[in-house]
């Protein structure tokens, strides 16, 4: 009984209660992310004495997790332009697809309430508050990762992917603005711990052959070889992130050329239980006079 008062349970099907409510919070917990964020890149906040800009507040702390603010806004409005798609399936006329978007509702709505107490804490320099935003978050995400697995397409992009993927990069960034990392040995100690996403990325992405999820970690580490280069030439950072970039890119492509031919992983033809039950009938029957 417990399961059904916890919103984040996977449930079968949705009463009128649950998915009119699915269909109001989404999209307001959506536009809370998208006013916040655009009123926070235009103005810092009023409130504090040395608030600024979110992206202003990225050059100001430059470290060996950086990214390119070019890419990560370009990134975060292809993200919340696709998160649109996630709330037309909310009013989708096939009720499974409605389903399966609804049970992730709860990760979203949490996720955006996340991201806009992060933009507060971030633009008001609180940087281990807003970590503790992106701990939290990251949590909510992988937790909804693995739960939800079969998604459509665009919903695992916009609700799931995309996030965890920005969630995971932003960790180490705004972490290593909380502690000032700018000396020789953070630097040296990046040099290690940018290799942690790249286990973490390929593992997920190899593990569930999740080549959104590949795409969208590309781009973000794209971003942070590029911002690096520009910061420090001559190191070793933006080397190992433009080849993370690379292998996550080759990686995605490969795993959404095996799929788009009709093959797993290891490129072997996939054959489906459908083809299989249609030949049944022919491979049990009879030869000969016994089949008369």
């Amino acid at each position: 009984m417990a399961s059904n008062y916890n919103p984040f349970t996977k449930r079968e099907s949705h009463g009128r209660l649950s998915l009119g409510s699915y269909r109001v919070l989404v999209p307001l917990s959506w536009l809370l992310v998208v006013v916040v964020g655009l009123y926070y890149t235009v103005h810092a906040p009023d409130d504090v004495k040395h608030g600024h800009k979110i992206f202003k507040q990225a050059d100001r702390h430059t470290t060996p997790f950086s990214h390119s603010v070019v890419v990560t806004g370009i990134y975060w409005v292809l993200l919340l332009l696709s998160q649109l798609s996630y709330v037309y399936h909310l009013f989708h006329k096939d009720s499974n697809i409605v389903t399966a978007t609804a049970n992730i509702g709860s990760h979203f709505i949490l996720n955006n309430l996340f991201i806009f107490a992060w933009i507060l804490l971030w633009t008001r320099n609180h940087f281990w508050g807003s970590e503790i935003m992106l701990i939290a978050n990251f949590i909510n995400l992988h937790t909804a990762y693995w739960r939800n697995r079969g998604l459509p397409a665009l919903v695992h992009l916009s609700a799931i992917a995309g996030p965890f993927a920005w969630t995971l990069m932003a960790l180490f960034w705004n972490g290593a603005v909380a502690v000032n990392s700018n000396g020789l040995p953070a630097r040296i100690a990046a040099n290690v711990f940018i290799w942690v996403i790249f286990v973490f990325g390929m593992g997920h992405i190899t593990a569930t052959q999740d080549a959104l999820l590949g795409y969208c970690l590309s781009l973000l580490t794209l971003g942070l070889a590029l911002k690096q280069f520009a910061i420090k030439t001559i190191a070793l950072q933006w080397i190992f992130a433009f080849v993370i970039f690379a292998v996550f890119f080759v990686e995605s492509l490969y795993i959404s050329a095996a799929k788009y031919s009709g093959r797993d992983i290891l490129f072997r033809k996939l054959v489906h239980p459908s083809t299989d039950r249609e030949r049944e009938p022919l491979l049990n029957e009879p030869s000969g006079e016994a089949a008369v």
